[in-house]
């Protein structure tokens, strides 16, 4: 059996007898061909690449809705409880419920997760609100990271900053970042 090297020279010793009008016919058809895949398969992955950015777009603008309805929500509650009023439980779970099934629908993992995690900690009483409220904004984080926005740059406590005062005292203590972490 002969080697890779002993196969291309009798390649070569066999083209010498071809004329050189039908070599360089064949290397022109040779290159045309790769240069014609190559541009398939570039053209392909730009297609792709475009389709992909296009369902993530038409995703987001799926969830934009369901997501303002969350955030309306939450921002309700927080003004009725400002006033020592509580939403009618019956409502509440009626908006939870739409959010649940756009969440399931469209949502990424991480705020099914996040959304998850945060609804099992509101409901259990052995929690303290101030871990409830730091849960509130690792959902909100992971929302806004679906729709597209970048953490970066932001910290702990500064969403929390836009409709609560004295979020330092939240996010100040080692303890209670501990108990904010899943």
């Amino acid at each position: 059996m002969s080697n890779g090297y002993e196969y291309i020279a009798e390649s070569l010793s066999a083209t010498s007898s071809i004329d050189a009008v039908v070599i360089a016919a064949m290397i022109t058809g040779a290159v045309a061909i790769i240069g014609s895949l190559v541009n398939s398969i570039v053209s392909y992955r730009i297609k792709r690449k475009e389709y992909e950015h296009n369902e993530a777009r038409e995703k987001q603008k799926k969830m934009i809705t369901p997501y303002n309805k969350l955030v309306s929500m939450i921002f309700e509650m927080l003004n009725l409880s400002k006033q020592n009023y509580t939403m009618d439980d019956s409502e509440l779970f009626k908006k939870m419920a739409e959010f649940n099934i756009a969440v399931i629908l469209y949502g990424s993992n991480e705020v099914i997760a996040k959304w998850g995690n945060y609804r099992v900690n509101l409901i259990d009483p052995e929690k303290p609100p101030e871990e409830k409220i730091l849960k509130l904004e690792e959902l909100l984080y992971v929302i806004r990271e679906d729709l597209g926005f970048e953490k970066k740059g932001m910290r702990e406590g500064d969403i929390l900053n836009l409709f609560i005062n004295d979020t330092e005292k939240l996010t100040s203590g080692d303890d209670m970042r501990e108990c904010a972490r899943d």
